[in-house]
């Protein structure tokens, strides 16, 4: 599993890009058409884009790698509820 965790505005979003790019992927993100415009921005094309909203219909059928921009703003979407998490600092990779 990759992991990106970084300071706002440090190139995470267009990294994510890069590795979804490279592993045929496609990205889940808040809005697709938004980070389909920054990826064509960093010169990068062949990337799909998912909303948060049509991720459970999509990954029915779905058979591509996923990266998911904000993992913790995605499990919101779902559960407001959802107030934190912990994760270990192991490498994934």
């Amino acid at each position: 599993m990759k992991q990106i965790f970084d300071d706002r505005s440090s190139g995470k979003t267009s990294r994510l890009i890069l590795l979804a790019k490279e592993a045929g992927g496609v990205i889940v993100c808040r809005h697709p058409a938004a980070m389909k415009e920054k990826a064509i921005g960093y010169g990068i094309t062949g990337v799909d884009f998912v909303s948060y909203r049509d991720y459970p219909v999509f990954m029915l059928s779905n058979k591509k790698p996923v990266f998911i921009d904000e993992l913790s703003c995605f499990w919101e979407y779902f559960d407001p509820n959802f107030i934190g998490y912990s994760e270990s600092k192991e490498d994934r990779e």
